[in-house]
């Protein structure tokens, strides 16, 4: 279990260089995906879930759609979030690509963050360092997002990893997984739903009525199982096609939609994020050198 969850690591921490190095103004988001995808793959492992390349305003849960033609302009702010597994065992890594002192807010506060884990560290805890150090820069903490703890096939296994010291207490145990995430913002400090989706999930089975919405579910359960996938990742669909079942299966309860989140108030948002495991006197990074 460890040695593959080292190996998920190791290859996201290559994936993150890679991409540091091939996203530049002008470039195609979709084309940056894609080859950061492919590279995961290449190295050995296999995505956790689609890339993200959320720009801006835009916190999470965005990755290009297939016809996509948006690129990446020299004054963007884009979150680059990126998800590798190994047979099942989960690394997930974040850095963001230009804003300044707003990135460094949340850089520094995820290290200090993890400076703190240990066997027996509180989360609140956690979020109360996120959230000063955050807020010592002039920017404010996104206190509807956060960190989480990661199992097998389980990327959100149901532990939070908060950026403030609100919500459920719970003290980090020897050998956990989990991902710490400081957002920092220019805004609200707070993330809304917008009605954007690119990135689903498979839930449950449900009796489906239309034959190809059955077929499709059966093909999303077989070749993505429990992790988030892209719309854009299914092939030998129309685009009208594929809409049109996928909202089917969204509406019978069959798929998760992960709507793309905004700021709410249309403030900057940046991103970082490490994968460690948890230690009696410490942790171990694991998507980092």
């Amino acid at each position: 279990m460890l040695r593959k969850y080292l190996e998920a690591g190791k290859i996201a921490f290559e994936v993150k260089e890679f991409a540091r190095e091939i996203i530049t103004p002008g470039v195609d988001l979709l084309r940056i995906a894609e080859l950061i995808e492919a590279k995961i793959v290449e190295l050995g492992g296999k995505p956790a879930f689609p890339v993200n390349l959320s720009k801006n305003d835009v916190a999470a849960h965005y990755t290009p759609s297939r016809d996509s033609k948006e690129t990446l302009l020299e004054e963007d702010v884009l979150k680059v979030d990126i998800g590798v597994h190994v047979d099942g065992y989960i690394a997930d890594t974040a850095f963001t690509v230009g804003g300044g002192n707003l990135t460094k807010a949340s850089e520094k506060a995820l290290s200090e963050a993890i400076s703190i884990v240990k066997a027996g560290t509180s989360v609140l805890e956690i979020g109360r360092v996120i959230e000063q150090v955050i807020r010592e820069r002039g920017f404010k903490p996104i206190e509807n997002l956060g960190g989480h703890s990661i199992d097998r096939w389980n990327l959100h296994s149901g532990v939070t990893v908060p950026n403030v010291p609100k919500g459920r207490d719970f003290k980090l145990k020897e050998g956990m997984v989990i991902a710490i995430e400081p957002f920092s913002s220019m805004g609200s400090g707070r993330v809304v739903d917008t009605e954007e989706v690119y990135i689903f999930q498979f839930i449950r089975e449900v009796p489906i009525r239309l034959k190809g919405a059955r077929e499709l579910l059966n093909r999303v359960k077989l070749e993505f199982g429990s992790l988030p996938f892209a719309e854009r990742w299914i092939s030998g669909y129309s685009k009208r096609t594929l809409e049109i079942l996928m909202t089917e299966l969204v509406k019978a309860g069959a798929l998760y939609p992960h709507r793309v989140l905004r700021e709410a108030k249309r403030g900057l948002v940046a991103q970082a994020e490490e994968t460690l495991i948890v230690e009696r006197d410490g942790c171990e990074v694991i998507t980092s050198l």
